[in-house]
């Protein structure tokens, strides 16, 4: 068997074992469906164009950052800097723990990653002493289950990819989100079906990506894009929170804290 074949079922293997355990079970019934907006490893652009965007169409968005990339260069273009934390929570948006070194949760240990999570709150207490984290994004290729069960006892909820949206039983601590980026660079009529979907289930779906911009990474998305699947979201009778706010309006309850 070759080594690619022998990745790929391992790859297969992790991703139904995190799928099946280690899960923190909440029946939605809401009577409308909901979408949030995030955006990973908060690049300047996600702030100051898709921020710009969102508040257009009255809207927040939820922001995963991770500490040590703040002011670095990046893949998805320049990080968000210290003094944009501070505007982002005057202007009403989300902050959400990414880990404090980006890490991969299918390679570091359970005492790194945890250990990371610690780190990040820190940072976030220099900055804004009263800041805190609710929610939090998997870096990377997501997590192992151990990696799962232990990152889920410190938020309200985790979330993932998968591109599909939450309905019924969903997992706080592994939340499906759809990721707009290369794979699916201008394909409206996909997103238009899948809030459908949504808004049949009155389920919830989450919108992930990076930067928003005219030249924009792999992992990103251009600013008309973005604004139309804004816009498409509020046509279907969705509401448009943020991850804190979609949790408490569903009346999810909150997670025990550690650390």
């Amino acid at each position: 068997m070759s080594t690619t074949i022998r990745q790929r079922l391992r790859n297969k293997w992790r991703r139904y074992t995190v799928s099946r355990y280690a899960r923190r079970d909440f029946t939605l019934t809401n009577d409308v469906p909901y979408v949030s907006f995030t955006f990973d490893d908060f690049p300047r652009t996600a702030f100051v164009t898709g921020g710009r965007i969102l508040a257009d169409h009255g809207a927040c968005g939820t922001y995963f950052v991770s500490g040590k990339l703040l002011g670095g260069p990046s893949p998805s273009g320049p990080i968000a800097t210290r003094n944009d934390i501070g505007a982002l929570i005057d202007s009403g948006h989300e902050l959400g723990c990414h880990t404090f070194e980006h890490l991969d949760g299918t390679r570091a240990t359970v005492a790194a990653f945890e250990r990371s999570i610690l780190a990040n709150r820190a940072a976030l207490a220099d900055m804004l002493p009263e800041g805190d984290f609710e929610v939090f994004g998997y870096p990377l290729n997501g997590p192992v289950v151990a990696v799962k069960r232990a990152v889920g006892r410190h938020f309200v909820a985790c979330r993932g990819g998968g591109q599909t949206f939450n309905a019924g039983a969903i997992d706080l601590n592994l939340l499906h989100a759809y990721f707009i980026d290369s794979r699916n660079r201008g394909d409206l009529d996909a997103v238009r079906r899948l809030l459908a979907a949504n808004a049949t289930a009155r389920g919830w779906l989450i919108f992930a990506t990076h930067d928003v911009a005219d030249r924009a990474s792999d992992y990103g998305c251009a600013p008309h894009f973005l604004e139309d699947v804004v816009r498409l979201s509020l046509h279907s009778g969705a509401r448009v929170r943020t991850m804190g706010e979609a949790l408490r309006e569903m009346s999810a309850a909150k997670a025990p804290r550690v650390g």
